[in-house]
């Protein structure tokens, strides 16, 4: 089991959440909690953390800009709506929808969208 954190975790059509933990086992998201403080053995990585299906990571192109799924302006999932993300993540483990954390690094936090150096890779 490893711990990453980020600036953001995003998840597909419910949107960003600011600076969460995504627990990961056997290469697929297990766990998804605030991080309120420092906690031993959380890896901080800059960017985002994306929550992928294998259907969103089949979209993934080598050219970053322009992704569909972070196309939509989807909002900034703030501590009071964070149940919605929390909800559909819960969902997803019960239908036994694999979500894959992908890095994507670096991120522009004013659009909130890639760049065109922004690279993705599994976290492991």
């Amino acid at each position: 089991m490893k711990r990453f954190a980020a600036h953001y975790l995003f998840l597909p059509g419910i949107g960003f959440i600011k600076q969460h933990v995504v627990e990961v086992e056997g290469g697929s998201a297990q766990v998804v909690f605030p991080l309120t403080e420092e906690i031993e053995s959380v890896e901080w990585l800059p960017g985002v953390i994306a929550l992928l299906s294998t259907n969103e990571i089949k979209n993934i192109g080598m050219i970053f800009t322009n992704i569909p799924m972070f196309e939509s302006n989807l909002p900034y999932v703030s501590n009071q709506s964070s149940q919605c993300f929390f909800k559909v993540f819960e969902e997803s483990l019960q239908k036994s929808k694999t979500l894959y954390p992908y890095l994507f690094y670096p991120f522009d936090f004013i659009s909130m969208q890639p760049v065109a150096e922004t690279r993705h890779r599994l976290l492991r």
